[in-house]
């Protein structure tokens, strides 16, 4: 975290160290997105959406990050 010059913040510490992570992780642009439909188990889907929901997280964005995770693991491979 770079100091910077201006105002001073009444924004914590923890605070200001969270924002700058953020900034760092979320991607400038977004890419466009493009819908994908897929049939699974009732049981499945429920397990997913209440892990989602532990991390704070869209459903969306637990599965992009599930494939994205099952890609890197077969690319290395």
């Amino acid at each position: 975290m770079a100091l910077q010059a201006g105002k001073p913040s009444n924004k914590s510490q923890k605070d200001l160290a969270i924002e700058s992570v953020q900034e760092v992780s979320e991607p400038q642009e977004k890419e466009k997105t493009q819908r994908f439909n897929v049939d699974i188990p009732i049981s499945l889907h429920r397990d997913i959406k209440i892990q989602a929901v532990k991390e704070g997280v869209t459903l969306n964005t637990l599965a992009a990050r599930l494939f994205n995770e099952y890609l890197s693991k077969i690319s290395n491979t």
